[in-house]
């Protein structure tokens, strides 16, 4: 065994690039300071209105939750980890979720044509 050689001491798997990865696990790039902020306002209004809907009629509590939910996701991986725990009993709900995320963020990104 030569000392030199790193690939021989080294037993784990190598990672995969991004692009090899599956659309729900590849990360979204980073949206500017503005937007996140924006977005973290928004979601959290969304969330006190989901809160509100879960006992006031006329409101779809579960529904704003989730695009609450969906909304601060873009903002912070901790609630992105959690809506994906949440929703993983559902996948139909998790790809429409996952859809609306790329979407937004797609409408978001400052790099948009």
């Amino acid at each position: 065994m030569d000392p030199n050689d790193q690939n021989s001491l080294d037993d784990s798997p190598p990672e995969a690039p991004e692009s090899d990865l599956p659309l729900a696990l590849r990360p979204l790039p980073a949206l500017p300071v503005a937007v996140r902020l924006i977005l973290l306002v928004v979601g959290w209004l969304l969330l006190l209105v989901g809160i509100a809907g879960l006992v006031l009629p006329g409101i779809q509590g579960i529904l704003t939750l989730v695009l609450a939910a969906a909304v601060l996701s873009l903002v912070s991986e901790f609630v992105y980890r959690l809506l994906r725990r949440g929703l993983e009993r559902w996948p139909t709900v998790w790809d429409r979720v996952e859809r609306f995320r790329s979407w937004l963020h797609d409408r978001l990104s400052p790099g948009r044509d």
